[in-house]
């Protein structure tokens, strides 16, 4: 996606412009930046691109108030991404022309002091890095969601960093959100960037940040202990974010499976309210979590929860829920009596009646290795998505 001109606005040439109108177009990308100073009427609507990020200090209607409301008609007129006024020749805007660019979400801007040239720039700047981490993510989506063998990805991660080394380490990691306080979290992507050097990659991706550290060096135990080095000292692992965690790699060729597994373990991480993952740690769920789409798993799962649910509602039972906690206690009747606040025997009685409803008596084994896999994927749709 583009720069947005909510994102142009954290630049440091930005920060003290001022908003006067049109809130709701904040999330209007930018192509370019431009400037208009002699320009008045057509002249606008044949100078200005779509998308442009348009300063002015209205020179041409200096001594004209009342056309600041035909400018802006015809930026909207351009489709404009915003208009920024420099405060030479006027402090305020008419009334009317704030309405006006209220109602078409023309984010309209007020500033003093810096210069134009500087803040094209530094706009100019910020969309070359933004087009190139587009660039960059759809690579990363190549990677991951094409049947490519190890050479091509080899070769495709290679056009992400020409630095990459083969031995590496991917991390996924997304903000925790925390309701009913103020979380501010202290983890800024450049510091990591610096941190980890220029043989890694750093960019925000999927909602989250993706992480590929990669080394020299071929030993686990310190590709481990220096990324989470660099993790800690940039505040990713402060508690503020959830990260999921690959294997360590020896091959590029292996970047998607890692860039996966970072996820899988991400999501294993969300399901279980967990701050970190590692996909090692992942027990069956490195198994469940990567096949949840797939119409076979669904099938299998929905079958057996429907025919829980079905009874619950005709009898008023809570079969499904005593199944969880049963599940979840990888199946010891203590527990989950002691989980759900029931005597042991009431969890016995539910339990044979959940067999009897699934008529497990007929399955050639694993009886409850088929509830569990059924409860644990009815789960992971739950929660995930």
């Amino acid at each position: 996606m583009a720069l947005t001109v909510h994102e142009a606005l954290k630049l440091d040439a930005l920060k003290r412009f001022r908003l006067v109108a049109g809130m709701s177009g904040l999330d209007r990308k930018i192509t370019r930046a431009g400037i208009l100073d002699h320009e008045v009427g057509e002249q606008i609507l044949n100078s200005v691109q779509v998308g442009e990020f348009i300063f002015s200090n209205l020179l041409a209607i200096r001594d004209q108030p009342e056309m600041i409301v035909d400018f802006v008609r015809n930026l909207i007129d351009a489709q404009a991404a915003c208009f920024a006024i420099k405060t030479i020749y006027f402090k305020e805007i008419p009334k009317e022309a704030i309405e006006l660019a209220h109602e078409h979400g023309l984010p309209l801007f007020l500033f003093d002091e810096t210069y134009v040239e500087t803040i094209i720039l530094e706009i100019d700047k910020a969309i070359n890095i933004k087009n190139h981490q587009e660039h960059i993510k759809l690579i990363i989506d190549q990677i991951t969601e094409s049947n490519l063998n190890e050479f091509h990805i080899r070769d495709l991660a290679y056009q992400i960093n020409r630095n990459f080394k083969k031995n590496f380490i991917v991390y996924f990691a997304t903000e925790i959100e925390v309701h009913g306080g103020t979380n501010t979290p202290l983890f800024n992507p450049n510091n990591l960037s610096q941190f980890l050097g220029g043989n890694s990659l750093v960019i925000s991706y999927r909602n989250g940040y993706l992480i590929i550290a990669t080394y020299d060096k071929d030993d686990h135990e310190y590709i481990k202990k220096v990324s989470e080095s660099a993790l800690k000292s940039s505040g990713l692992m402060d508690g503020t974010y959830r990260l999921g965690i690959s294997e360590i790699k020896n091959s590029l060729g292996l970047l998607g499976r890692a860039i996966d597994e970072s996820k899988y373990a991400y999501d294993f991480a969300y399901l279980y309210d967990m701050n970190e993952v590692s996909f090692l740690n992942m027990g069956i769920y490195q198994l469940l979590i990567p096949i949840m789409n797939n119409p076979w798993v669904y099938s299998f799962y929905k079958g057996i929860i429907e025919k829980l649910t079905n009874y619950d509602n005709n009898k008023g039972t809570d079969l499904l829920n005593t199944a969880i906690a049963y599940v979840e206690s990888e199946g010891n009747i203590q527990t989950t009596s002691k989980n759900l606040f029931q005597h042991t025997n009431t969890i016995r009685y539910r339990i044979r009646k959940i067999n009897e409803i699934l008529e497990t008596s007929q399955l050639k084994g694993m009886t409850y290795e088929t509830l569990a896999m059924a409860i644990r994927l009815y789960l992971i749709n739950s929660k995930l998505l």
